[in-house]
């Protein structure tokens, strides 16, 4: 019976550790950042509006990509997005330029106080073949919501497989 309260203390207790209340909401302590960080990306696919709780109301997105933007055509990608654009604007362009959807896996969490990183493989069908990026995501936290999200992965699957452009060799001429 001793064991059984004992545990019974310890649960409570590290359940109350992790939730806090500031400006009378609760909010999620550090130690659970990086299962967030790492479930978001899912939510923002599948349940948008379980994903829009997890946000600050100052929720900034920064899409880490340096395609210019005269490259994308009709189909831009902003370098930011906030709260609001980010279902809406960011969410509408990345289904119009894979309308099949996307699978992403996570592979690793790395977690530091209010900082996450997540690595995840994605997997897709692009309109000019297969689509399967890598991706780094970055977060942070602030008043125990996600403030800031940036996005990074590769330039050059984005350019090649999700808009129309071609790489070129570039051969230099040189006197001899």
């Amino acid at each position: 019976m001793k064991n059984l309260v004992i545990s019974l203390f310890l649960s409570v207790s590290l359940l109350a550790c992790s939730q806090s209340k500031v400006n009378d909401q609760e909010v999620t302590a550090p130690a659970a950042y990086g299962d967030i960080a790492k479930d978001f990306i899912g939510l923002v696919l599948t349940q948008p509006d379980e994903a829009q709780k997890l946000l600050h109301e100052d929720f900034r997105f920064r899409y880490m990509n340096t395609i210019p933007t005269s490259l994308m055509g009709e189909l831009v990608i902003e370098d930011a997005y906030d709260k609001s654009t980010y279902f809406t604007d960011f969410l509408a362009v990345v289904g119009a330029l894979l309308p099949d959807g996307i699978v992403l896996t996570p592979i690793k969490t790395i977690s530091d106080g209010n900082h996450v990183a997540v690595v995840m493989e994605g997997r897709a069908e692009g309109k000019n073949g297969r689509y399967d990026n890598k991706y780094v995501f970055t977060y942070e936290f602030k008043e125990g919501k996600i403030f800031l999200l940036d996005e990074y992965n590769s330039d050059i699957l984005v350019a090649t497989r999700l808009y129309d452009n071609k790489l070129i060799s570039q051969t230099s001429t040189s006197a001899e």
